[in-house]
Order: structure tokens, then sequence, then C-alpha cells
């Protein structure tokens, strides 16, 4: 199982480029362009197998090899916990994961860890935009397909197809 902490104060694009792009000057709805940027953004990462916005992850899992897939880019590893033990050696990471120097004895592992990209191009933004804004105008039936096809066509370059979950 895994848990997911969006941290909103760091997406590209903002609360603000989402009103601003759908042309709304007040702050009345931003609860529901927060709810809608979310969705879009995880619709985009869906398609691009990459995360986007900054976010904490914690991963509960059973070891089953040395190698230890996260969502990719990974950014950071706070702590990695077998059987509620803190392993403080013993493994490495980069941006696909973890590395365990040797089989991991235990039953669950726990891993905290951050991932996320650095910079969001202009191109990703605009179809995460293009997305929310779809959403937020027909907010009971499905996006346009016009708007999802468009912002498809701006993700496509940055499709990574190795270690797609």
């Amino acid at each position: 199982m895994e848990t997911r902490e969006i941290k909103m104060t760091a997406l590209k694009p903002s609360v603000s480029d989402l009103r601003s792009h759908l042309r709304i000057t007040a702050h009345d709805l931003d609860a529901e362009l927060v709810q809608k940027l979310r969705s879009a953004v995880v619709s985009a990462e869906n398609e691009i197998s990459t995360v986007i916005a900054p976010s904490k992850f914690v991963l509960n899992t059973k070891p089953s090899s040395s190698f230890l897939r996260l969502r990719w880019p990974v950014t950071s590893v706070t702590s990695v916990r077998v059987d509620g033990e803190t392993m403080e050696t013993g493994f490495s990471w980069d941006e696909d994961g973890i590395r365990f120097d040797e089989p991991v004895d235990g039953s669950t592992v726990e891993v905290e860890y951050e991932a996320g990209l650095a910079y969001v191009p202009d191109d990703i933004q605009g179809a995460i935009l293009l997305l929310a804004s779809s959403l937020f105008n027909n907010p009971t039936d499905r996006p346009e397909e016009r708007d999802r096809t468009t912002a498809r066509n701006l993700l496509r370059p940055y499709r990574r197809w190795e270690g797609r979950s």
C-alpha cells in the first residue's frame, strides 16, 4: 500500500495559474479548483509514468527482491524500515528506486520518500491546465475529448515506457 501527500505549495501549475487560465478573479472556488488540479495532475502523471507534483510517499510492501522500484523520479529517501526497524545502511537509492545490498530478511518494508519533477516544462503545465479546466467546466460529464486529445499530444514526448506500473 502506498500513501501520497502532494506538496500543493510547490505545484506547477498552481491554483493561481488555473484561476487565471479560467479567467476567474474570485477565490471562493479555490477548494474546487484544487480538487480539479489534483485530478488533472494525477491524470497527466499516469499518462507519462512520471511524478510531476512534488510529493511525499510512504510505501508499505513485502520484500520480493533486492530492488524496490519507487515512483519516478525519486528525489530523496527519508527512511527505510524492515519489520519496524530502521535501516541506516545496507541500501542505496537513485531516481528509480532502492537497491538493497543483500536480500531483505523481513515480512514488511516501509519506505518514506519524496518524488517529483524539479522543473515542470511549459507544455506539461499546459496539458494540466487543459485537463483541469475541462474537469471544472464539465463537472457532471466526462472531460471533452478535444481537450484530452490535446493534453495527450502535449504530454506524448514525456512518456516513460520502462518501469511503467
